[in-house]
């Protein structure tokens, strides 16, 4: 929801509008340590020849324990009266893993501690939307599958006149979740208003997105940073009382799913899965079902960014 990303290649800034990840999508630590087995997508009957690729203690044991945060739609949430998780995130894991004939158990747990879970063996992968970097690929491997930009949002008719470049929010609270990308991208603004004399903004973080969510509409802080293909989101559960503009200072990242780094057979099984249900048409069908089209990353790879 990680230090220092490198850039998507300018093919990609064409392809949609620039805007910044999230990787820094934090969870309801209420929700922490549920676990809720996926049943809606079987392992298939055709999964034989890429199942062959996977370790072979995951091969027969059948299943793999996925870590995830709950609480951000439409990419990895709990809804309201149910204890199971939805989302394109989800719903991508999901066929990933039917074409290797395995069934997924997902543990829900904060952002922050996703990495440290696959680190130390508590999940066997995690998924939810991490932005790839160099400093986390030290820790961990991505297989990379999104590309994703990020927005402020602002109060309707953004009264502190907040724009998307650099020196654009000099002395602005903004708002942050622990464990994101929130900490780096305010320090970038700091030092250009620093450097042009004027007070440089303040990061408030909060436990979860919900709570930054808050935050912004009862006025505590005056932005936050906001994935783009969740703006029409936010702004629904907000009653419509805030609005985007696009941070210029941030080119797109890639998002990806996160393996340790002593599991490469793993990984690399999910790489072909992934590229599996891009050939078949289902990776479309899945963005296109929640309307995140705008995160669409042609050919998936391990440790993009550079």
């Amino acid at each position: 929801m990680k230090n220092f990303a490198p850039r998507v290649p300018g093919c990609w800034k064409k392809a949609v509008a620039t805007t910044f990840l999230v990787s820094v999508l934090a969870s309801t630590a209420a929700c922490s340590g549920a676990t809720q087995t996926a049943t809606k997508i079987e392992p298939s009957a055709s999964a034989a020849p890429l199942a062959d690729l996977l370790p072979a203690d995951i091969k027969a044991k059948g299943s793999i324990i996925v870590g995830t945060q709950p609480d951000f739609e439409p990419a990895n949430f709990t809804p309201i009266g149910e204890n199971g998780v939805k989302g394109f995130n989800i719903d991508l894991m999901d066929a990933m893993a039917a074409k290797l004939g395995l069934k997924v158990t997902y543990q829900k747990v904060p952002f922050d501690q996703l990495l440290v879970g696959v680190q130390n063996g508590k999940f066997d992968a995690s998924i939810a939307g991490m932005t790839d970097r160099p400093g986390r690929q030290e820790k961990v491997d991505f297989v990379d599958y999104q590309v994703a930009g990020t927005v402020f949002m602002v109060a309707k008719g953004n009264p502190k006149k907040i724009t998307g470049e650099l020196n654009g929010g000099c002395g602005i609270k903004i708002g942050g979740v622990k464990g994101n990308d929130d900490e780096r991208l305010v320090n970038l603004m700091a030092k250009a208003c620093t450097a042009e004399g004027k007070p440089a903004p303040e990061l408030m973080t909060f436990p979860t997105g919900s709570d930054k969510n808050l935050a912004l509409t009862s006025g505590r802080v005056d932005a936050m940073f906001w994935p783009d293909m969740a703006v029409s989101v936010v702004q629904r559960e907000t009653g419509g009382k805030l609005e985007s503009v696009p941070v210029n200072f941030e080119e797109k990242v890639f998002l990806g799913m996160i393996f340790n780094k002593q599991a490469p057979q793993l990984r690399d099984a999910f790489l072909k899965a992934t590229e599996a249900i891009h050939e078949d048409g289902t990776y479309d069908e899945i963005l296109k079902k929640w309307d995140v089209t705008v995160i669409d990353l042609p050919t998936p790879g391990i440790n993009l960014a550079k």
